[in-house]
């Protein structure tokens, strides 16, 4: 059983090595942190991911920090039982005294500088440091694996899936980079805090800006980062800080009914619900004015069950006389549960290259016959057409895997550029998305003419930049985290809503009745 004592750790200071303590102050300088403490908190993460620490002792002739400077109340546990579990994972000293625990520090904070230090002599440039740096503090994959509690017990706070306010911490890690603020208010959405921020100086919103890889190791992010955009009053902007995963709160269905049930009935909208904002609010657009929509991201992120939320708020506002939906799954497993869909297009969702094909050809007719019967009855487009009593549903397209058809068919391609070009004032929607973002996959007829845009989690800034025509999509959080760009707007951040399979089976279900 443990002796330690939470009160007792925040109390006490701690040092590292004489040699430690040379890279620790370099490491300040080269990075432009304010303090040792900052150096050390990442040189003990960086430890902790590297395993069992070598034998030997270190010695203690570095410069001691006090263990408020390297630690705070609001984290203390999860460091301590981070190092008390790594050693028992390691097979190293039983980290059960204070004495252990100092000694655990130093040579955690001694071995994580060596590599740091290692790390900025070898790196190429200091964007590319950064990226190594965020990467390897993190906590190691065993942080995640919860000790027999009947062997370990360390005096702590209760845990919480409560969000954490980090006002001050955030206040002072500020305040180390040389921006002074004051916070005024703090609002905790589903996987963000949102901060709203008084700058004392309006001239420190550029080093704001510069100093957000410095702020997210200060705050302990790891890979997330945080995003700093303009605020509601003058000399106010928003720092919005992801949280850990532990204090998520999870979009249900039951929030996409909510906002369906108040929503207006309009036959000439085609409103998508992608999920909730960060402070929490509902954000939904009309893709009849988008007007057409490109969904992008890796596996894991959270397209798919975007598309299925995307597809189930336009189930839940229309039936088949207002819409149908022309559904191509080259996975073959996705839209499988739309099968018996009334509002189904030719009814039945195409999962090869040459149904595909025939589906879309079929469109481009559709698309060209609206046109003639447009001209005879003189109007414009689809809303008009109904004024006039015609009775023309609207056709929405999704595509789960665009990249595997065009690189199946490179003839699919030209009917989806005339789509894209020509069928909006005709009621013909798309919807495509892909998992492999690049240049090859979307010609530049089809990206010029898809000017609504929504991002998940994607692995490198080059495929944010195809999907958005900016960076942001690499440090999102996944599972669902996302970037929507609208046609002459600003990205804006949204976190999607869960739909799993379960609920789709059972909203058709309740539709095919």
């Amino acid at each position: 059983m443990s002796d330690l004592d939470l009160n007792q750790v925040l109390s006490s200071r701690y040092r590292t090595s004489q040699e430690a303590d040379g890279y620790t102050d370099k490491l300040r300088q080269n990075l432009a942190l304010a303090t040792k403490a900052q150096v050390a908190r990442l040189a003990i993460g960086r430890s902790l991911s590297m395993g069992a620490l070598p034998s030997g002792q270190v010695d203690s002739k570095g410069m001691d920090i006090p263990a408020q400077s390297l630690f705070t109340p609001e984290n203390i546990g999860a460091w301590v039982g981070l190092l008390v579990t790594h050693a028992r994972s390691t097979n190293g000293e039983i980290v059960v005294s204070q004495d252990a625990l100092r000694s655990a520090i130093r040579a955690h904070w001694h071995r994580g500088a060596v590599a740091l230090w290692n790390d900025w002599t070898t790196a190429d440039d200091y964007d590319g440091f950064i990226a190594t740096l965020v990467r390897r503090s993190e906590m190691p994959d065993f942080a995640e694996k919860r000790p027999n509690s009947a062997s370990l017990k360390i005096d702590s706070p209760s845990d919480s899936i409560r969000p954490v306010d980090s006002s001050t911490q955030l206040t002072k890690a500020l305040d180390e980079l040389g921006i002074k603020i004051q916070i005024k208010e703090v609002v905790h959405g589903p996987r963000l805090t949102r901060y709203r921020v008084l700058l004392v100086k309006l001239g420190d919103l550029g080093k704001l800006n510069r100093s957000i890889p410095q702020l997210g190791l200060a705050m302990n992010l790891g890979r997330a980062e945080a995003t700093v955009s303009n605020g509601d009053e003058p000399k106010t902007v928003f720092i919005d800080l992801p949280r850990p995963r532990s204090t998520w709160k999870t979009v249900g269905m039951e929030r996409l009914r909510e906002w369906s049930q108040k929503m207006p009935a309009d036959a000439n909208k085609l409103f998508l619900y992608a999920g909730v904002s960060v402070t929490g609010e509902d954000v939904s657009f009309d893709l009849s004015a988008a007007p057409h929509l490109l969904v992008g991201g890796t596996t894991g992120s959270g397209k798919s069950v975007c598309l299925h939320s995307f597809i189930l708020s336009l189930l839940s506002l229309h039936g088949p006389d207002s819409l149908q939906l022309a559904l191509i799954d080259p996975k073959q497993v996705e839209f499988k549960p739309y099968e018996k869909l009334r509002n189904l297009y030719r009814g039945e969702v195409a999962t090869e290259a040459a149904t595909a094909k025939e589906m879309l050809a079929e469109l481009v007719t559709e698309m060209e016959a609206r046109y003639s019967l447009f001209n005879r009855i003189g109007v414009a487009n689809i809303p008009e057409a109904r004024k006039k009593g015609q009775k023309i549903p609207s056709i929405v397209v999704f595509i789960e895997e665009l990249a595997d058809l065009v690189m199946v068919d490179k003839n699919i391609e030209p009917l989806l550029e005339r789509l894209a070009q020509k069928a909006r004032a005709a009621g013909i929607h798309l919807v495509l998305a892909t998992q492999r973002p690049d240049a090859d996959t979307f010609s530049g007829l089809i990206r010029g003419n898809v000017p609504c845009r929504v991002a998940l989690t994607v692995q490198k800034g080059t495929e944010s930049t195809i999907i958005l025509d900016e960076k942001g999509a690499e440090s999102l959080l996944g599972q669902g985290d996302m970037l929507i760009k609208l046609q002459g707007e600003s990205p804006r951040r949204a976190h999607g809503v869960l739909v799993e399979t379960d609920n789709v089976v059972q909203f058709v279900s309740h539709l095919s009745r």
